[in-house]
């Protein structure tokens, strides 16, 4: 009997420490997705690359499914190398910022040695100011216990864009010899993306060779093949397809980071 009872107690109290550690940990694994989201969005700002690298194990890998504005599909794989170069890139360029928000933890796991969770992720990157992308991501972590801390070993994310102002734009020119055009430009433009045409006809102004278009005029020098337009040079162009194309690039730089030429 008194055998029994030991066992018993040592049951009783075994059972008392596992629930004591769940408490005192407090969430390991949720307080790794903020500690995550909270160091994003201070980079640079108190915030240094090694401080979120840190929240990452050696052995990391991940994979990233994006879904576009238009509907295409990118699959991207991640190491903890790969982490380490966005970050260089997020903090090397200056006129690029983001925002991840939590917005719903969805399922939640916490064991003694590891944890999942997944959760939903409300992002924003703006570029100059201005918002570049908005969007959700379905984030799932699972985190290992790593000397006493807790370490991402591994996130599978699926990112969906839902909305988009500014980003990559495809232009597509069709010419009728070397001094008519015409351009056919998608660009992003809130919930999808825009769809517009332009004519282009390069001609002379006293005595100037100018591309015009609408109501703009662009001077275009003979001399040097320089490109101006009130003042402010564009590029220099050897033919009239590269020259449409610094025009265009002006024309539609508060929509486009970057024009494809088809």
């Amino acid at each position: 009997m008194k055998k029994i009872t030991l066992v018993m107690v040592l049951i009783l109290l075994s059972v008392s420490t596992d629930r004591s550690w769940a408490n005192t940990t407090n969430e390991p694994i949720k307080k790794l997705l903020v500690d995550y989201i909270n160091k994003m969005n201070a980079l640079t700002q108190g915030t240094q690359k090694e401080d979120v690298l840190r929240l990452f194990d050696e052995k990391y890998v991940g994979n990233t499914v994006y879904v576009n504005l238009s509907g295409a599909l990118v699959r991207k794989n991640y190491e903890k190398k790969d982490i380490s170069n966005q970050l260089d890139d997020i903090i090397g360029d200056n006129n690029y910022k983001f925002k991840l928000t939590l917005d719903k933890v969805v399922f939640q796991s916490q064991k003694e040695r590891a944890g999942t969770i997944s959760a939903v992720v409300v992002f924003e990157s703006f570029i100059d100011k201005r918002l570049a992308e908005k969007g959700t991501m379905l984030m799932d972590l699972v985190a290992i216990r790593v000397n006493g801390g807790w370490k991402i070993v591994q996130n599978n994310m699926v990112r969906v864009s839902e909305a988009k102002d500014i980003g990559d734009c495809v232009c597509y020119m069709y010419g009728k010899g070397s001094t008519k055009f015409v351009t056919e430009v998608y660009f992003p433009s809130g919930l999808e993306y825009s769809q517009e045409f332009d004519a282009f006809q390069v001609t002379s102004k006293e005595g100037k060779r100018i591309i015009k278009s609408d109501n703009n005029e662009f001077y275009w020098s003979r001399d040097t093949g320089k490109l101006t337009f009130k003042g402010d040079q564009l590029g220099k162009a050897e033919n009239a397809k590269k020259a449409i194309e610094f025009v265009l690039k002006d024309l539609y730089k508060d929509s486009c980071v970057n024009i494809v030429f088809n």
